[in-house]
């Protein structure tokens, strides 16, 4: 079946950005992008016309960061983000009725929580977790998943006491006379993920949610930035092969905890990035060199504008980090890592350097996730090296308020999208679900306007047009992935992975774009998401 698609507002993304008024598909391939005459033309009785009725047409989105485990995961426990949880007691009352229906001993887990977004405007405590359950281990994951609170129960299973020393990269909260009060704060939160784990059964219904949920925002193809390690991995290459997990996957190679390990694996083995098609692909391997943005965790070079005296949280030393991924990049793995402060960017630009002068590759393609606090300085080093960050615009929005008050004058820098395109660096949109919401439109929205939830604006010189915040979700996207010549935009021979919106994207309100839905989301050719039949 070939479908003639007419009368449409198509975003083509192509070099010079032409919006056309017509698309003709034939199996899973684009094979012709013009005007109505042109494409009517090809109509004869094995075609299907589709008038799109003035509404936008346009690429799938690709979200360059995402985590569709931990999100699928996430819709399983109890929901910090749900409107009816305004308070810790809320909170508690909803775990509750979440431990009278687990087994005795099974876990409890909540997630999304934001301390600052409570009445009470605190952590929750260990006292409070353990009112729910000590029959149950419990643990609350802060929305930024790099800290934690858990109950008497687990600390106790874990064998952590006060006189537990605070392991490498990471912190355990502490009362005034040294007793553990739950929190776990970076390597000490992810190694308790860790244990925190989902049986098969629960990843299948997880990726099944966290798809759908994905598809019905349009969103097409991710990078799923890794969250359970290698097992994991191979669950989502299971579920892609099986048609659980519609959207393309490029997969990075690395786990919340451990990834230093995992990466070494790596260098030992015979694959590196690409290996795969192009529903499921090698991508990346990545380590975590610093912590949350909004935690505030991340590793600055400056201190805190908040407190004097505060950094952050490193990781690795610069030793560790070269050791590690210098052998990547000579064994043909593109090479990444979290990085949010401008130190933390720092050192790994510093073994990119290194990796690229030891062992010239061409066309290597390093990249930066979030690449939060990137200065002028940093985005030409970025330039040189041809890295490519992934900013997360939709943060600023979410979590913007609290990075004025953390990171003061830095703000302004943080996720420069357009220093980026000045600069001629190929920034490629992600959202970091569950860290926030995975909608594009949102992600969109921010980069327009950069204002946070209370209409604060973050550096206005730093926003970019309509369709440069396009690009970067969808062609940057693939080119993060050495994918530009078969997706990420509407060109003649690309993958037919388009979605069609309920209105006109060029023509909208800029505050309505976060309220612009999906009608329907097409994948390889085939439509895996429809709000009505056409």
């Amino acid at each position: 079946m070939t479908y003639l698609m007419i009368n449409g507002e198509v975003i083509t993304v192509n070099a010079s950005n032409e919006v056309a008024q017509a698309v003709a598909i034939s199996k899973n391939k684009i094979v012709a992008v013009g005007d109505n005459e042109k494409i009517l033309e090809l109509k004869d009785r094995n075609t299907k016309v589709i008038d799109l009725g003035g509404r936008t047409l346009m690429p799938g989105f690709i979200d360059s960061h995402i985590h569709i485990t931990l999100h699928g995961t996430n819709e399983l426990s109890v929901s910090c983000k749900d409107e009816r949880i305004n308070s810790i007691k809320d909170l508690i009352g909803a775990m509750k009725e979440q431990a009278s229906k687990t087994q005795t001993g099974k876990w409890i887990r909540a997630w999304g929580y934001n301390e600052s977004k409570f009445k009470e405007k605190r952590f929750p405590t260990k006292e409070e977790l353990d009112s729910v359950s000590t029959e149950h281990p419990i643990i609350l994951t802060r929305t930024c998943n790099h800290i934690s609170v858990v109950n008497s129960r687990v600390l106790e299973e874990a064998g952590l006491t006060g006189i537990t020393p605070d392991p490498a990269g990471g912190r355990l909260g502490r009362e005034e006379n040294g007793k553990l009060n739950g929190l776990l704060i970076e390597s000490a939160h992810m190694d308790m993920f860790a244990k925190a784990s989902f049986s098969n059964e629960e990843m299948k219904e997880a990726h099944t949610i966290a798809s759908k949920q994905f598809a019905e925002k349009g969103i097409t193809s991710i990078h799923e930035a890794s969250g359970f390690g290698l097992q994991n991995i191979r669950q989502l290459q299971t579920h892609a092969k099986e048609g659980i997990i519609k959207q393309r996957l490029y997969v990075m190679i690395g786990a919340l905890n451990g990834a230093d390990k995992i990466v070494r694996s790596m260098n030992k083995s015979a694959i590196f990035t690409g290996l795969g098609d192009d529903k499921y692909r090698i991508g990346p391997v990545k380590l975590f060199l610093d912590g949350s943005s909004s935690g505030p965790t991340i590793w600055t070079r400056d201190p805190y504008t908040s407190d004097a005296d505060e950094y952050g949280v490193q990781y690795y030393e610069q030793e560790e980090v070269d050791e590690i991924f210098i052998p990547a990049h000579k064994n043909g793995w593109q090479i990444t890592a979290h990085a949010q402060g401008d130190a933390a960017i720092d050192m790994l630009l510093n073994t990119i350097e290194k990796a690229n002068n030891l062992h010239p590759r061409p066309d290597a393609r390093h990249r930066i996730e979030h690449a939060g606090i990137a200065s002028p300085d940093l985005i030409q080093r970025m330039k040189e090296q041809n890295v490519i960050p992934t900013p997360n615009p939709a943060f600023l929005y979410e979590f913007g308020d609290g990075y004025a008050i953390n990171y003061g004058e830095r703000t302004s820098n943080m996720y420069p999208l357009n220093d980026y395109l000045e600069a001629d660096v190929p920034a490629a949109f992600g959202s970091d679900c569950p860290v926030t919401t995975y909608s594009p439109m949102r992600g969109i929205h921010a980069a327009l306007t950069r204002m946070t939830q209370s209409g604060q604006v973050l550096g206005k010189e730093k926003t970019v047009s309509l369709m440069d915040a396009i690009r970067m979700y969808t062609l940057n996207g693939a080119y993060a992935s050495f994918e530009e010549d078969i997706k990420g935009s509407i060109e003649i021979g690309k993958l037919a992975d388009l979605i069609l919106l309920d209105s006109s994207l060029l023509s909208a309100d800029v505050d309505d774009i976060p309220e612009i839905k999906v009608e329907w989301t097409m994948i390889d050719g085939e439509v895996v998401y429809s709000r009505k039949v056409y």
